[in-house]
């Protein structure tokens, strides 16, 4: 999964002159917490909700609306913006990015093309919808979690089973954090299964690994097993 599929485009930007004012008119209405900057097409700096709130009066303030409506009409978005901001590229792949926004403790930042011209914008709330995308989370089915010995074949004997059972398969991951020496997780979701056969799959797939937990979105069912 690449940036360039997930991004929101064309960005919604706002030029280095424009106010406070526009800056807040523009988060508001289109329901955003991020502007990148431009000065003459050319990315200078991002703003964000989070600027605006530091920059506007406060709550408590003895402003009236005339007062507030004035200031945040004079402030210049080039006086709160953060320049040289974080970027990536659109053929950045989503996990690339993801620890980028963290590493950087930041919550989405502007995609430049070759051309180092605004692309769009890449979020936290962007790679969430292609995180659930990818999980098959839409399809409602059954999550199996198992610890299995790392060894060539391993995945196809769970897989195997599975089609076996007429089920459909939905997602694959797998990742050594936390595992034991010699062992990984992998985490399977399908859909289409029988319900009533089931036990028996479960059964089936017990004696090839060890399951460590099932949930079923459809029934609203939770298992996690003394194992985990």
């Amino acid at each position: 999964m690449l940036v360039n599929d997930w991004m929101s485009a064309p960005a919604i930007t706002i030029d280095v002159q424009d106010s406070l004012h526009r800056a807040t008119e523009l988060m508001t209405q289109r329901r955003i917490g991020m502007l990148p900057v431009l000065d003459n097409g050319k990315l200078v700096g991002i703003v964000t909700d989070r600027d605006l709130k530091k920059a506007a009066p406060s709550s408590v303030s003895v402003f009236d609306i005339k007062q507030i409506t004035y200031h945040l009409s004079r402030v210049k978005i080039e006086g709160i913006m953060t320049r040289n901001p974080v970027t990536v590229r659109p053929d950045l792949t989503i996990e690339e990015t993801a620890q980028l926004l963290r590493d950087h403790n930041i919550s989405g930042c502007p995609v430049l093309d070759l051309q180092e011209e605004v692309a769009g914008v890449i979020t936290k709330n962007d790679i969430f919808r292609a995180l659930i995308s990818v999980s098959g989370l839409p399809k409602r089915g059954l999550q199996f979690g198992f610890m299995l010995e790392d060894r060539p074949g391993s995945i196809k004997e769970i897989t195997d089973i599975i089609r076996l059972y007429h089920a459909r398969l939905v997602s694959i991951m797998t990742t050594y954090e936390k595992a034991p020496p010699g062992y990984r997780y992998l985490y399977i979701r399908t859909f289409n299964i029988d319900r009533k056969r089931l036990p028996n799959m479960k059964r089936a797939l017990n004696d090839v690994a060890k399951m460590l937990y099932m949930v079923d979105l459809r029934d609203g069912i939770r298992e996690t097993y003394a194992s985990y």
